[in-house]
């Protein structure tokens, strides 16, 4: 090895050392190496791809399908499903996953943990109004198709009344359970990591 390489080397050496005492290793835990930002910022692309796929889908109905009722239903999900998918990809964006320098790390732990936790609330507590027009407009949907009449002629019966009603009564909470579900799967687990991490960098302070 010639000198100038040996030079460089020692700068390369000389250079993590001070960087290593500037830094208090104590203080940062095993975040490095299993950083829980960064599951939680996969899996937000993950929903985010799904969707696009879901309002791709309610785009082909509502060009498949002419019925002005279901159309203005599933329009509106569709405007929903949109601004859901919007409302992630700027959390995606803003979100990061580098490890800071120790004074700045746990502030910004708390941040992301509390951005999160926010963003899901918001998410779930919109859905609970689009949920009753999402079932309303599937209902009509598989009533005329089924039936093979217009959607004013299918509802024309206090019976489908009932039946729509009842249908709107149980799928709005199914729905609600199964979104909080999701997130949970999504996201709990590692907002849980989150905030033992923030704990341990609290109780070290």
């Amino acid at each position: 090895m010639n000198a100038d390489n040996r030079n460089w080397k020692q700068l390369e050496s000389n250079i993590d050392q001070d960087l290593s005492s500037m830094i208090d290793e104590s203080r940062i835990p095993k975040i490095r190496s299993q950083n829980p930002l960064v599951k939680i910022k996969q899996n937000l692309l993950i929903n985010m791809i799904w969707g696009v796929l879901i309002c791709c889908l309610y785009v082909i109905v509502l060009i498949r399908f002419n019925y002005i009722e279901v159309r203005l239903c599933l329009g509106l999900v569709l405007v929903f499903s949109l601004w859901a998918l919007i409302t992630a990809f700027i959390k995606y964006r803003k979100m990061h996953t580098g490890i800071l320098a120790d004074s700045s790390l746990l502030q910004e732990l708390k941040h992301q943990h509390s951005s999160i936790v926010s963003w899901m609330k918001q998410q779930s507590r919109v859905a609970l109004f689009v949920y009753p027009i999402s079932a309303a407009g599937g209902f009509m949907l598989g009533g005329a198709v089924g039936s093979g009449k217009s959607v004013a002629l299918f509802m024309n019966k206090p019976l489908i009344w009932i039946i729509f009603l009842v249908v709107i009564a149980i799928l709005v909470p199914l729905c609600h359970l199964l979104t909080k579900w999701m997130f949970k799967i999504s996201f709990g687990n590692h907002l849980n990591a989150l905030q033992q991490y923030i704990e341990e960098l609290e109780t070290e302070k």
